[in-house]
């Protein structure tokens, strides 16, 4: 790459010049290739500092100055050399003409400028860009990371290991904890999968400052010394957080492409696009949270201003906050006022000039509403990109086509419907508990007359100021006249429900009639939902309370149906109308209480562990009580899941939801702390569970309602004690609220929040290790792995799973959803694709050797594929795994057989790379294919290029001067193309093995070449040579498998032949062609080879003999022997040409042999392929349909042969190769020491 040319004063300081010509000198920098202790200095400095200077430049110079100009630098050896050469054949020559070195250092100068200024024409390089581009590339390479993989940032700290210090990076990206260190020649690698990780800590101590301890199953490791410890926490554990809701989930990271838009004036250029993301994600949560707005909305921008306050004459400072659909403001005192105003509502947003503003103040806007409002909003800093800002958003907001009745007709009525359609109900409470305004009491009387003036002062609706006189009202309970309408306001259930006019009702149509897995659930439990109410005793309720929870059901398959669900849904009912109680309980399931309602209540037992936190820091006493009694986790499901309706009187706790509804998730364990501390004493006097379970029901149960308007129903909770037992009073539920509010009124939202992401990781891990025992359990009576093996494999597997969902590596089947029916196995919930299952095959069977072991492979996965969804379940992966490496011989070999059973159309319906090449492009993984990736902060294409380039980095081994990177890489990829394991027979039967092979088997065997060629060939003897001693060698040969045979039928493995299907002849020579694969690189290749020649030719002899047994027909000796000879013509050609079309370098081809097996079998080679290989072509023919042999067969012959009963009984261990999966992308790239560079 050209570069301005600018002076070098020290020229040769730590560079090395590696050419040089009387103008330019091309340089590369120590520590990048070579030795020597400067080198591990400089590279172990650039590592530390993370220097982006690059490792290759050059420089120009004359021999009479002693000043340099760098003219071009480069990241890899060939972008440095082609511009080497372009110096070269276009500048040397016209340097030499001229007579002065300064005119030609001018020249120079001018013509590199002229060029860099030619390769950047598109505009000004930043800096700080190209760096980021820099680390994402040295990311890529230093970790092996695929193009999917997204860093989102990196910082600089110390990893603590063996209480030693080691200076590095730490590279956060989407998925992975990254850390990198370099320190005198010696690599330390950690890649940790965020869902690895089960703690996350930041201590602060005399040893380990401004520290960060990280928690996995495996260990923990610290990282101290960081610079910007508070961010990097922040941020690690925003990964961390969004990792366990995938692991929930299984979706991967979306980037919004929106971010940039919105946040380009506030963050710093060399921020990436994924950490601005990540940081509006954060901005956009507490957004929403703060002001109960939609999950989709985002934050676009905020300022300070001040709010003119009509109610009180007064400026209040405060923030104003711009998303597409929302003005909000939120003064600097907290609850003095807060306004959301939906722009749906706003009429008009104007300027109003300074001079005729007066008290209003300077530089205001004026939003006036549909309600006939005006929001004064004065001092804006930027007032004319608000106005801009908000011109747009209006232009774009929706009028809702359907327009229902106002909210206060919408309770008292049915919604008009045609006859046909179905009728809504109203709230219910007005249905069946309908009474005058006369009949009312003082107090409730007292209360509608306060909110009235409230609502005259302060303004009604979802534009009313919202001050700490509301709070007042509410903590005093709501009138019943308008609980309703408070509920759906302050919960933002309104916001959701006006933008999706009719949505609710297409809902219920589409699920009206139809079977979904909750179905059932519901109607178990529809006439258990407040059965004391008249309202649900009666058709209409229960008719409301089926169709609101079956449309959410229908809405939100991953949460379908939970427990609990339907006792808040009957109570909402009571005070909304069904279409509103359907968007409160929406706001409750996805807003306000996150993850409780899902399969495994997550949220719910987050907030059980914050609610352990929380009783420990304000109950300290009452905390190791509870624990010791287990009381906790039983306590806090309960009060929790139905926001106290199962465990006090409704008429009480609808008073609790009404806080619940304004101030959020934070009143449900204010309301529990304060129940816990008036029973704090008799709670710690209790001796069992059963008693402090009695000190709690009792209390709970005997709360009352001064207030309420219901007539007094008895409670049926299972938590209540006998009705026939009267007791005082506890405590009026306003004084329990009061009390909450005056003692844990501190505990706010945002600290809810802060505990829930500390807890959340200890959670969805304790559920994760739960499903892992679930699936081990599920499995081990289908699989020969134990113990460890099989907790392995586990562990594994669900890693290729996770990594096909954030990656995208595969698309997932559209029935996913089902993996949350707890009717369907466990290990049905994780699956994989062919690719996935070819990755692992290749690198943990034993039977993975030569070229063809993808097609095994291939055939495996649809052997596997009963259901044809081209997935397949850890049982099926683990039982295959389990019989290729624990299985006894027969069980391996019936397993082989099958394989070749298969059709050739079912291979070919697989939409797959070829079979010939065992790994596919996406398999292979090594540095180099890591770094073509497209750069994903910029779609100009010349960005693209760049991140192609290959880095260099300290410590890479340095190259041939004439080598390239292209030609290292495709070194790289063909080394890694065909991994294979080792077998190796026991060493006690080696002897036998030997002997084995010497004897030969009465057949022509020509010892095999090269490893990795078939490595020998059945010749047949020409026909006039078939004598009566080749039909004694065939009579001693079946003799010896007759035993076998017998043996076989005596033992009582007869049930291992039952109903296997007779083999072809076609599959038969497809099988023998991948048993000569598996072979390929063992030690004992040749007694291998020679072992299922002799095998080979005997069933090729059985066949022919069988079949006048299964076509009924008399073949005569002669026809037969000249059939046989011809079949084993034709299954030799079909071995030559393998062997021509998989050849390796015949240079290798003595290696696994002694020198005398050597020199036979290239002797025998030579000799008989002169011989035959002419006649075996021209007589080659199809396979012959009529033949056929039978498994039992099959494996009578093959334990005559010894080699091959070694080969099959050998156990292998599976952990070996399941660590070196896991930690494929922790390979060193060079030794710890470098080499003197030769002179």
């Amino acid at each position: 790459m050209w570069v301005k040319p600018e002076e070098v004063l020290l020229a040769n300081a730590l560079w090395v010049t590696e050419r040089a010509n009387p103008y330019f000198v091309l340089q590369r920098r120590k520590g990048y290739g070579g030795g020597g202790l400067t080198g591990l200095l400089v590279g172990t400095l650039d590592t530390v500092m993370d220097s982006k200077t690059p490792p290759y430049r050059i420089l120009h110079q004359t021999p009479a100055s002693e000043i340099s100009y760098s003219v071009s630098v480069a990241n890899n050896r060939a972008e440095i050399h082609k511009d080497w050469e372009w110096i070269e054949q276009n500048m040397m020559e016209t340097l030499g003409s001229f007579e002065n070195e300064e005119d030609a250092t001018e020249f120079v100068k001018c013509k590199i400028e002229s060029m860099f200024t030619h390769e950047h024409k598109t505009g000004e390089v930043d800096e700080e860009v190209e760096n980021y581009k820099t680390s994402t590339r040295k990311f890529m390479k230093l970790f092996n990371m695929p193009k999917e993989e997204k860093l989102v940032n990196q910082y600089s700290c110390s990893l603590w290991k063996n209480n030693i210090p080691r200076q590095g990076w730490m590279y956060l990206s989407v998925n992975h904890l990254c850390f990198y260190s370099f320190l005198m020649g010696k690599e330390a690698k950690v890649i940790i999968r965020w869902t690895d990780i089960t703690k996350l800590e930041k201590g602060n101590n005399m040893l380990f400052p401004e520290s960060i301890k990280v928690s996995t199953r495996e260990g923990e490791f610290v990282f101290s010394m960081l610079l910007r410890s508070s961010e990097t926490f922040r941020l690690m554990e925003q990964l961390a957080n969004m990792a366990m809701k995938q692991l929930m989930q299984e979706g991967g990271f979306e980037e919004d492409k929106s971010i940039v838009d919105r946040t380009k004036k506030r963050t710093p250029k060399r921020m990436s696009s994924i950490k601005r993301d990540l940081d509006a994600r954060a901005r956009s949560d507490a957004f929403r949270s703060a002001f109960c707005l939609p999950l989709d909305e985002k934050l676009d921008g905020d300022t300070d201003c001040v709010l003119w306050t009509p109610f009180n004459k007064q400026h209040v400072w405060g923030r104003l906050y711009l998303s597409s659909n929302y003005i909000c403001f939120a003064s600097r005192v907290r609850d003095l006022v807060i306004v959301v105003i939906p722009l749906r509502e706003v009429v008009l947003v104007e300027k109003v000039d300074n001079a005729a503003s007066g008290e209003l103040g300077t530089d205001s806007l004026v939003v006036t509403t549909k309600g006939k409002h005006n929001f004064i909003f004065s001092q804006l800093p930027v007032r004319e990109f608000i106005l801009q800002k908000l011109s747009d958003f209006l232009s774009r907001v929706e009028e809702p086509s359907d327009k229902s009745p106002s909210r206060q007709n919408s309770t008292s009525e049915p919604e008009s419907s045609a006859p046909d359609e179905i009728q809504f109900q109203p709230a219910l409470v007005s249905v069946f508990h309908r009474r005058n305004s006369d009949e009312l009491s003082a107090r409730e009387t007292i209360k509608e007359h306060l909110w009235n003036v409230h609502f005259s002062e302060f303004g009604r609706g979802v534009c009313m100021y919202r001050t700490h006189k509301t709070q007042e009202l509410i903590l005093q309970g709501l009138p019943e006249k308008f609980r309703g309408e408070i509920w759906m306001l302050f919960s933002g259930a309104i916001n959701e429900m006006a933008t999706n006019k009719g949505y609710y009702r297409n809902l219920v149509e589409q699920s009206l009639g139809k079977y979904t897995l909750a179905s059932d659930e519901i109607e178990r439990d529809l006439h258990r939902s407040l059965p004391e109410h008249p309202a649900f005793q009666s058709d209409l309720g229960i008719s409301a309370l089926r169709r609101v929870l079956t449309a959410y059901a229908w809405r939100n398959p991953t949460i379908g149906y939970c427990q609990a669900m339907n006792i808040v849904t009957s109570v909402l009912l009571l005070y909304v109308s069904e279409e509103e109680a359907f968007w409160l309980l929406t706001s409750i399931c996805e807003r306000l209480l996150p993850d409780y309602y899902n399969t495994k209540v997550v949220g719910a037992l987050i907030d059980q562990n914050v609610f352990k936190d929380l009783i420990n820091e304000n109950l300290p006493a009452l905390h190791q009580k509870l624990e010791d009694l287990g009381l906790l986790s039983m306590i806090s499901l309960s009060w929790f899941l139905t926001i106290f309706l199962s465990v006090m009187p409704f008429n009480c706790a609808v008073s609790i939801m009404d806080c619940f509804f304004y101030d959020g998730a934070r009143v449900i364990f204010q309301v529990a702390l304060t129940i816990l501390d008036n029973k704090q004493e008799e709670l710690l006097e209790a001796k069992e569970e059963g008693e402090a379970m009695t000190v709690l029901s009792s209390y709970l149960e005997n709360i009352t309602n001064k207030d309420s308007t219901m007539p007094h129903i008895a409670h049926t909770s299972s938590m209540c004690g006998s009705l026939a037992e009267k007791k005082e009073p506890s405590v009026d539920v306003a004084v329990l609220i009061d009390d909450s509010y005056r003692k844990y009124g501190h505990i706010s939202n945002q600290d809810i929040d802060k505990l829930r992401l500390k807890y959340r990781l200890q959670v969805v891990q304790h559920i994760e290790d739960s499903t892992k025992k679930n699936v081990l359990r599920s499995v081990q009576t289908h699989t020969l792995f134990k113990g460890k093996e099989l907790d392995d494999l586990f562990i594994l597997f669900k890693e290729e799973y996770l990594t096909s969902c954030y990656w995208r590596t595969s698309q997932q089947p559209a029935d996913m959803g089902d993996k949350f029916d707890p009717s369907r196995p466990y290990y049905e919930m994780y699956k994989i694709d062919f690719e996935q299952f070819k990755t692992m095959y290749l690198s943990l069977s034993p039977w993975a050797s030569g070229p063809r072991a993808g097609h095994l492979a291939l055939r495996t996965f649809k052997f596997l594929d009963d259901n044809k969804d081209n997935m397949i379940n850890f049982k099926e992966f683990v039982y295959v795994l389990g019989v290729v490496c624990k299985g006894d011989i027969t069980q391996k070999l019936k397993l082989l057989y099958l394989l070749h059973q298969l059709s050739p159309h079912e291979l070919e319906d697989m939409a797959s790379p070829s079979p010939a090449s065992p790994v596919s492009t996406k398999t292979v993984e090594s540095p180099e294919s890591a770094v073509e990736a497209a750069d994903f902060f910029d779609s100009d294409a010349s960005s693209v290029d760049a991140l192609q380039d290959e880095i260099v980095l300290p410590g890479d081994p340095v190259e041939e001067d004439g080598g390239t990177q292209e030609e290292e890489s495709q070194d790289t990829q063909s080394k890694e193309e065909l991994p294979s394991t080792e077998l190796i027979p026991d060493q006690d039967n080696n002897k036998k093995a030997d002997s084995q092979g010497a004897e030969g088997g009465g057949s022509q065997i020509v010892g095999g070449g090269p490893s990795g060629d078939v490595g020998l060939d059945i010749l047949p003897k020409p026909e006039e040579k078939v004598t009566a001693e080749k039909e004694a060698e065939l009579q001693k040969s079946l003799k010896k498998m007759y035993a076998k045979k017998r043996e076989l039928n005596r033992s009582d493995s007869k049930a291992e032949f039952k109903d296997v299907p007779r083999m072809s002849q076609a599959q038969f020579i497809d099988m023998w062609r991948t048993l000569y694969d598996m072979f390929t690189d063992n030690e004992y290749e040749q007694q291998l080879y020679h072992s299922i020649a002799t095998v080979g030719t005997l069933l090729l002899e059985m066949g022919e003999v069988g079949k006048k047994f299964y076509l009924q027909k008399s073949v005569s000796e002669s026809s037969t022997g000249e059939s046989s000879s011809t079949k084993m013509e034709s299954l030799s050609e079909d071995v030559e040409q393998l062997k021509m079309e998989e050849s390796k370098d015949p240079s290798n081809s003595t290696e696994n042999q002694t020198k005398e097996d050597s020199s036979s079998s290239q002797s025998e080679l030579s000799q008989l392929d002169e011989s035959s290989a002419a006649g075996a072509r021209s007589s080659y023919s199809k396979p012959d349909s009529d033949w056929s042999i039978s498994f039992e067969q099959m494996v009578a012959s093959v334990l005559t042969e010894q080699p091959l009963v070694t080969y099959f009984e050998k156990q292998c261990d599976m952990s070996e190769a399941v660590a070196k999966m896991r930690n494929r992308r922790l390979i060193t790239r060079q030794s710890s020491h470098f080499p003197e560079k030769k002179k």
